[in-house]
């Protein structure tokens, strides 16, 4: 069959538009960072980075607060990744969030913003959000995880064995039954059980949070890394049964 330069054109123009229309658009995240206690200038940028080698994914980093005084601040993103460790919010930034959240927006907590807002009057409220109440930490010291759910997506591939060289085990002070626990550790110092890795539904939104990830030692951890980003997917629904991405969503 032979195509005229016209028809060749047209041809082409509408094979393009239908492979084109068929690719899903990449996950659109904010990943909002910073604050005390950790090394968030190299931490963010590697999470971002190996979040973009895992998942089709576009990642905005903002190392303020200042978005959250608006409460359409994520509006225009498909996820919201928390991973900073603020003392102090205004408490109109902890109600946009959360309200961000209960009104469907998925949500990634890690480590640290377990731990933020401690000096804010609805503290209460932002770890109801966040799925666990802990407000202290195991000093720095390897451990161990203990998996809950193996037939959880987020946990394919997770080794039986798996250690963290050095980590902040934070301590467990309430897990409500509206979170569901998949990954535990036993404090070397105390023997007592903490979960370490879980999720939730708060209002409409998907919430999936990590207590793991204090600095480069774990940051730097293959497995690690493909839990969050599996973690960021199931938020977003976009993680199959077997712990993969779902088509159009994977690298």
């Amino acid at each position: 069959m032979k195509f005229s330069p016209v028809s060749l054109v047209a041809f082409l123009a509408l094979s393009c538009s239908l492979v084109c229309s068929a690719a899903p658009k990449p996950i659109k995240a904010l990943f909002l960072t910073g604050g005390g206690y950790h090394d968030y200038p190299k931490l963010a940028p590697h999470l971002v980075n190996s979040f973009g080698q895992r998942v089709n994914v576009t990642m905005d980093i903002d190392f303020t607060m200042d978005r959250l005084k608006n409460p359409d601040f994520a509006k225009n993103y498909d996820v919201v990744v928390y991973d900073m460790c603020w003392d102090d919010a205004e408490t109109v930034e902890l109600q946009n969030a959360l309200n961000t959240i209960k009104a469907g927006k998925p949500a990634v907590m890690i480590h640290c913003a377990v731990h933020a807002f401690r000096n804010n009057k609805i503290i209460h409220d932002w770890e109801a959000g966040v799925g666990m109440r802990s407000k202290v930490h195991d000093p720095h010291q390897p451990f161990s995880t203990i998996n809950l759910d193996p037939k959880n997506p987020i946990l394919a591939g997770w080794p039986d064995d798996w250690k963290t060289s050095d980590d902040e085990l934070y301590n467990t002070i309430e897990f409500p039954k509206t979170s569901h626990a998949l990954l535990k550790s036993i404090s070397p110092k105390t023997g007592k059980e903490h979960i370490v890795c879980w999720t939730q539904t708060f209002g409409k939104g998907r919430v999936f949070a990590t207590t793991l990830g204090h600095d480069m030692h774990t940051a730097e951890n293959s497995d690690y890394l493909g839990l969050i980003a599996r973690g960021l997917l199931w938020s977003c629904d976009k993680l199959d049964k077997k712990g993969n991405a779902k088509k159009g969503y994977g690298k």
